[in-house]
Parts: structure tokens; sequence; C-alpha cells
């Protein structure tokens, strides 16, 4: 959704679609709404990620402006990462992401860690045209034309594991199958309202172009009311 001019141009947004998405980043910014962490704060709140991998993720959300450094001119040097402006308007999106979090992992034998999906770059879109109504797979793939047919039916197949996604089979013939939200997959709705508006707003402040893969039905781009 976004692309900035003096760099490669990308088409995925900060959140939701790539970029912010992503299990560990996501828990890094949900942890900087308590206030600024220094690094070795942060590896002992996550002891599961190693020191390559949390400098990766910081220097990632650094560059896309949602967290900034602070370097104290003392001995010894200390650091401190805290979410920037942009940053500090997801909080409501993160809040909702834990609640939304808590209600998927009680359903139970989740195969597929939705935060981890949910960082890729089609999930997210797949998911949200989703919640204007069932589709069949070749108005998906008119919808969202930059995705091949191979990487539509992988993203497809894992959010069925994810029990957010069913197909529906009729019972005429030749047989038609659709693609539709189950009840959890429709409760992230308002949450993916959210992240898309977030996502605009982002951008604008950014200075970057907003865009989207999603095309409506009459081929423009989706826009939230």
């Amino acid at each position: 959704m976004c692309s900035m001019a003096r760099q490669k141009k990308t088409l995925i947004c900060p959140i939701g679609g790539g970029g912010v998405g992503g299990k560990w980043k996501f828990w890094i910014m949900y942890q900087l709404l308590n206030g600024p962490k220094r690094f070795g704060e942060l590896q002992r709140l996550f002891p599961q990620v190693s020191r390559q991998m949390l400098t990766i993720q910081l220097r990632e959300l650094e560059q896309i402006g949602i967290l900034s450094r602070h370097v104290y001119l003392q001995v010894p040097p200390k650091v401190e990462y805290r979410l920037s402006e942009v940053g500090q308007r997801l909080e409501p999106i993160l809040r909702q992401m834990v609640s939304w979090d808590k209600s998927y992992s009680g359903q139970g034998n989740q195969e597929v860690d939705w935060l981890i999906s949910l960082g890729g770059r089609w999930t997210f879109w797949i998911w949200y045209r989703l919640f204007s109504g069932p589709k069949r797979f070749g108005e998906l793939q008119e919808l969202l034309p930059q995705i091949s047919q191979h990487m539509l039916i992988l993203k497809l197949r894992e959010l069925e594991q994810m029990n957010v996604v069913q197909r529906r089979i009729s019972g005429q013939k030749p047989f038609k199958v659709e693609y539709m939200l189950t009840k959890l997959g429709y409760s992230a709705e308002s949450l993916f309202q959210q992240i898309y508006a977030w996502g605009q707003w982002t951008c604008d402040q950014l200075g970057l172009v907003y865009e989207g893969p999603v095309m409506d039905e009459a081929g423009g781009y989706v826009r939230q009311a």
C-alpha cells in the first residue's frame, strides 16, 4: 500500500500486509506502549529471540518510522527505543490485536501463528476482501491481480488452517467452490478496518504514496468510508 519516492517502490503497507507484520515486531511495539526500553530490557522480555533477530526487528521498525532510538551521551553509552508519534497511534490497534489473539488462541489446536501469517504480504488482503462476502477463486484473482495462482492457493490453505476461512461447495453441477470467512474470521473486521485506516494515515505522515493491491469490482482501489 505504501511506496516511497526515494526508495525502492513497494506495494506493502507498514502494517497488515508486510513491513510491520510479524510476531516479534508486534510484541516489541506492544511492550513499548508502556514506555521506552533499553535493548537489554527487550532481550529479557523476549528470551526466545536471538540478539541478531531482535536487532534486525528494531532496525526495520526504526527505518519505517514506527520507533526511534535515543542515544544518551554517558559512559557506558545508554540507548533507548521508544515509539514515535506514528507508532503511538497504533495503540488502539495493538490492544485490539491482543484481545483478538486471546479469542484466536482460545479456539485451541491452531496450526498457524496468525501474527506471523499476518506479516506476509497477501494474508491481510485476502482476509480483508472476504469481509464483503464469499468469493470464488477466480474472483479473488481478479481482485488481487498481482498475486500468483500458486501463492493464492497457499494463502487460502493457510487461512483455512487458521480456521478463519472455510470453503463452501454448491450441490449443483458443475460444482462451484466459494471461500468465505468463518465466525472467527468475521470477528476481526473492526480490527482490519482500523489497520487499513492507520495505513492511510501513516502514509500521509511519512510522505508515502498510499497504494494497494486490492481492487474493487469497478477496478478502483478499495477505500474505507
